[in-house]
């Protein structure tokens, strides 16, 4: 038994995950079920590849759906009827498999319901030999081992199975401290918690056209960053009912997302949070690692996200809404903090149809 205890993250891990699909077919994915596993974590993957879905068809008409999946059982049994079922793969094999992980109580629950699971290793087996990739979600990864593709690999394994998962392979390499890691192309998770966002890591290193811009945009929309969080309750004039005593710091950032799209003072903020603009910027650097200045482009380059993304406004409006007058600033300033020219990120994320497209529903 080998235990490696690790901090390394699971993306230093995503480069052994490129896949083998065709660049011109939707990805194919194998979703198994039984009566005991975690029901939740399976439907809110599938709400995942259904939104994959819609994102495409707005972005192209006709734009097939870029997920294809299939309910697969783990016990033999009859699929339960009231599953949503989506875009038929027909007879194609997966280039996915996801096991969602089970309701077990104990190491010793674990082991009957993958002894009841027999039948599904040839199957995956057959999944991961074609080039595909499996997703264990939570103490799934104890399938896995007894697949042996986990053998002097390292798998993301919640403690309480640890045991369980060397019982099936004692050669599996348990790491903890990660929320997910990917290794011989098994995706494996310590907790049911980060499902959606090992998929939609998953679905950014496969080697469809599409879909890494596409699971970017639905992660933009599920898991938004913390300054996104913020400019969305802004621009929704979040109310709150109490103001409770804050210090300088908290007042300036209070200042700078009210006047967001203002001309930028450091006098008239340090104004706002009762201090001199020396103290101010001392004091805001030891909170934020950054100055106000920088936080303040960082707030407007999350609104300009959502705008890109969202609306039909140009870039030299949009400019303008988030506090610029020269577009050029604005320009260099979005490369900086976000790593694209505004007009390509709105081709690679954009949450809305075309102008076109939007015509074409308004008519039916």
């Amino acid at each position: 038994m080998r235990l490696v205890y690790s901090a390394f993250s699971a993306k230093a891990h995503a480069f052994f995950a490129i896949m083998k699909t065709s660049t011109a077919s939707p990805l194919i994915v194998d979703l198994y079920w039984d009566a005991d596993c975690l029901s939740g974590v399976a439907l809110t993957l599938v709400n995942v590849m259904t939104m994959i879905n819609q994102v495409a068809a707005m972005r192209v008409s006709k734009e097939p759906p870029a997920v294809h999946w299939r309910w697969r059982s783990m016990d033999t049994q009859p699929i339960p009827r009231w599953l949503p079922s989506g875009p038929s793969p027909g007879k194609r094999q997966a280039d996915v498999a996801v096991v969602p992980g089970w309701h077990a109580q104990t190491g010793p629950h674990l082991d009957r319901l993958i002894m009841r699971s027999s039948a599904v290793v040839r199957q995956l087996q057959t999944v991961h030999n074609m080039g595909g990739q499996l997703a264990m979600v939570y103490n799934g990864s104890a399938l896995a081992a007894r697949c042996g593709l986990l053998n002097g690999h390292h798998a993301a394994v919640p403690w309480p199975f640890m045991a369980s998962v060397l019982r099936q392979s004692n050669l599996v390499q348990i790491v903890t401290g990660v929320p997910w890691l990917v290794a011989n192309r098994v995706w494996t998770s310590d907790s049911p918690v980060g499902a959606t966002e090992l998929l939609l890591d998953l679905l950014r290193h496969t080697a469809h056209p599409t879909l890494a811009t596409l699971a970017e945009s639905v992660q933009h929309i599920l898991l938004p960053p913390a300054v996104r969080r913020k400019v969305a309750a802004l621009n929704a004039q979040v109310a709150y009912s109490k103001v409770l005593p804050e210090g300088a710091v908290e007042l300036a950032c209070r200042w700078l997302e009210a006047n967001l799209d203002a001309p930028y003072s450091l006098h008239a903020t340090a104004k706002a949070a009762s201090t001199s603009p020396r103290t101010l910027l001392r004091h805001f650097v030891m909170a934020h690692g950054k100055t106000p200045l920088d936080y303040l482009h960082g707030l407007r380059m999350a609104r300009a996200q959502v705008l890109l993304e969202t609306s039909y406004v140009s870039v030299e409006q949009i400019s303008k809404m988030c506090g610029y007058s020269d577009v050029g600033t604005f320009r260099r300033l979005f490369v900086r903090f976000v790593g694209k020219r505004p007009s390509e990120y709105r081709t690679n994320y954009q949450l809305r149809t075309s102008r076109k497209r939007w015509g074409e529903i308004q008519k039916k």
